[in-house]
């Protein structure tokens, strides 16, 4: 439809419009086009600022609409831990004034990193160790990069200024063990009559005008301890004292006071070797910083004429508070191992232990035999006598490090040195003994040779009959025939053989069954028993007598029969002096008074004046038990020593003198009387 045939406009087209002033029409102009973007935006008639930028985009064909269930997985993806740099700079590496050790402490892990010394040289190590030529003062500047290519960078100011030798402030705080350098020094002029110094466990004194020197003669533990221009303590396991230019005392130092002094020189030299155990902290000026990788090599040394610098140095395990003129950080791979050495006899068994520094991931020992091991801690069996050197290489990413100990393990030839027990050493026909083999030196055969000493004892080399010979290494011989043995053992191994000769060792006597005797002594640490249903029986002829059991007293008139039976076996003491009973003390007695039972129980006290017509039918025992032992009977000894045997005692009665003893315990009895018959079971375990 043309524009014109449109009502709408063609009334609009008809509308009379004032003609406008030339000179007001252009601003006016701009004003309406102004007037109508922004009542478009108001009303989103036209796009935004922000989408007028994509007015123009070409268009294209609109792809997949996203789900509404991943819109927000991005939302939850964490942020990336972004490239920070950083880095530590120790001073005095390997004692060079000049050197520094660099270490690279940024984070997020970069790929690579670029070192500016400050003297036109660079670097790209991690952990780069650098030597200026001349001193100087020197900023150094670190770039690390990550592989994407971003990179930052940070500067270190000062990390060489030999201006001055100045003292820093370190605290090094570790589980590790420490050690005072050889060399290392305390001097000084004491000006107290109360100083002294122990030495071996002796107080040394050090008088007011003494010139000391207390010197380090070795890498040595200890402690030093300094406060207020006093030394506190000062022990060394190897040192040395000087006084007055004069070597005075040198060994292990203990207590150490010296509560003024002037002329003070100290020169200490503190290292923390690398282990596996931990550095709990290291502040440097009061500054924690890290000890860079693990197992670093840490050095702290102070030489300093100030008597105001305190002092705590620990060795055991590593710790140092004070100031220094220089310390040191050095992580580098170091191969070390335990035991540095070992000796013994074929075969040896050894356990190696990797104690190397810088955190290795592969190992390779060679033991020296034409074997090997790729495990950390090795065990490794020597077979053949030797001397062997022992080689560890370790390595971590491109480090690696190689430890060799020449003469780390001497295998000696395992010579046997023979010997042997026996139990027991005597007893009665048959005596039974078991020889218990003692040789050192790894035995694999073993010959016993037994022969009564009748016989000529060079019996190896005229051929003489023995009396029995045994190849196993702990026989068990029975002996039928009374008499002394000598024994002779030979123990062999495949590098030679030892012998072993004991004379007259076995003491074998005749069997004392059925001997009737009126005396008979026992001591032995064995418990003895009185056996049930034992007996005795007396007539009581004189009074007062009285008894009591079970807590109940009893008065017994003269002339009475009594009765004594065990109700079971059981221990207790007897005491018969000169027909007098002063003790027959046993838990379980029944009591009989002319032929009645008046109780049964326990025998608490016992006083019989006087008695006659004592009968028994007492039997005491012990049994096998290998326990001290000595029994005598008519003064002839037949136990003694250790035994392992019965012994059973019946109708123990009185001695000649009217008297017996009877003390039995847990672990001990004593008896000194008379039987009418004794008999001896000997059964050996």
């Amino acid at each position: 439809m043309p524009f014109r045939d449109v009502p709408f406009l063609r009334n609009i087209t008809k509308i009379k419009i004032p003609r406008i002033r030339k000179k007001i029409r252009i601003p006016l102009i701009i004003g309406l086009v102004i007037l109508f973007i922004a009542l478009g935006m108001y009303f989103h008639l036209v796009p935004g600022p922000g989408s007028l930028v994509h007015l123009f985009d070409p268009k294209g064909t609109a792809g997949p609409v996203q789900s509404v269930a991943d819109a927000g997985a991005s939302l939850n993806t964490p942020l990336a831990t972004p490239l920070i740099a950083d880095c530590l700079a120790s001073p005095g590496l390997w004692s060079d004034p000049l050197s520094v050790q660099f270490f690279d402490m940024s984070r997020s892990d970069p790929t690579a990193w670029l070192w500016d010394f400050g003297d036109n040289t660079t670097s790209i190590v991690q952990h780069p160790v650098h030597e200026y030529s001349r001193q100087g003062i020197y900023n150094a500047t670190l770039t690390v990069t990550w592989g994407d290519g971003a990179s930052r960078t940070t500067t270190a100011y000062d990390v060489l200024d030999t201006r001055k030798d100045a003292e820093t402030s370190v605290l090094v705080d570790t589980i590790r063990d420490g050690i005072i350098s050889k060399g290392s020094f305390l001097s000084f002029v004491s000006t107290d009559n109360n100083s002294s110094v122990t030495v071996n466990g002796i107080r040394t004194p050090l008088p007011a005008g003494s010139i000391v020197k207390i010197r380090a003669d070795s890498d040595t533990t200890g402690t030093i301890t300094l406060r207020h221009g006093n030394i506190l303590s000062c022990s060394l396991t190897d040192a040395t004292l000087f006084m007055n230019g004069t070597q005075a005392a040198m060994g292990s130092f203990g207590d150490c006071e010296v509560p003024a002094l002037r002329n003070y020189h100290a020169n200490l030299s503190f290292a923390i070797e690398p282990t596996t155990g931990e550095v709990r902290q290291i502040l440097i000026n009061g500054s924690k910083i890290l000890a860079g990788p693990e197992n670093s090599y840490i050095v702290v040394t102070e030489d300093t004429t100030d008597i105001g610098n305190d002092l705590t140095l620990v060795a055991l395990p590593g710790y140092y508070e004070g100031s220094a003129t220089r310390y040191t950080i050095s992580p580098a791979l170091i191969a070390g191992f335990i035991p540095p050495s070992a000796e013994g006899n074929a075969p040896l068994n050894i356990s190696f232990m990797d104690r190397s520094a810088g955190s290795p991931d592969t190992w390779s020992w060679d033991f020296g035999d034409g074997t090997g091991s790729s495990e950390q801690n090795p065990m490794h069996l020597y077979t053949s006598p030797g001397t062997y050197a022992v080689t560890m290489t370790v390595k971590n990413g491109d480090q690696t490090d190689r430890a060799v100990k020449e003469d780390a393990v001497i295998v000696t030839p395992p010579r046997v040195v023979a010997n042997f027990s026996a139990q027991p050493l005597e007893g009665v026909v048959p005596l039974t003994v078991r020889f218990t083999d003692q040789s050192t030196g790894s035995p694999t055969a073993w010959n016993w040779t037994f022969q009564e000493t009748s016989y000529n004892l060079s019996f190896y080399t005229n051929g003489t009959t023995v009396y029995d010979t045994i190849t196993d290494q702990n026989p068990l011989e029975t002996f039928t025939d009374p008499g002394t043995y000598n024994v002779w053992l030979t123990a062999n191994n495949i590098y030679g053989s030892s012998d072993v000769f004991k004379p007259q060792y076995i003491t074998v006597t005749p069997s004392p069954y059925n001997d009737s005797t009126d005396d008979i002594v026992v001591k032995t640490a064995k418990p003895g028993y009185l056996e049930q249903d034992s007996s005795a029986q007396f007539v009581v002829s004189n009074t007062p007598a009285t008894i009591t059991i079970n807590g109940t007293y009893r008065e017994l008139p003269k002339g009475a029969i009594v009765r004594f039976v065990a109700g079971s076996d059981q221990q207790g003491d007897i005491t018969i002096d000169s027909n007098r009973i002063l003790k027959f003390a046993f838990p379980d007695i029944a009591v009989y008074v002319n032929g009645d039972l008046i109780d049964q129980g326990t025998i608490g006290s016992i006083y019989i004046p006087s008695m006659e017509q004592f009968q028994t039918n007492l039997t005491y025992y012990f049994q096998p038990k290998s326990a001290q032992t000595y029994e005598a009977i008519k003064g002839q000894q037949y136990l003694s020593d250790l035994d392992n045997a019965w012994i059973r005692i019946y109708n123990l009665g009185l001695n000649e003198q009217g008297s017996l003893s009877l003390i039995s315990g847990t672990n001990s009895t004593y008896i000194d009387g008379a039987d009418n018959q004794t008999v001896q079971d000997w059964i050996l375990q």
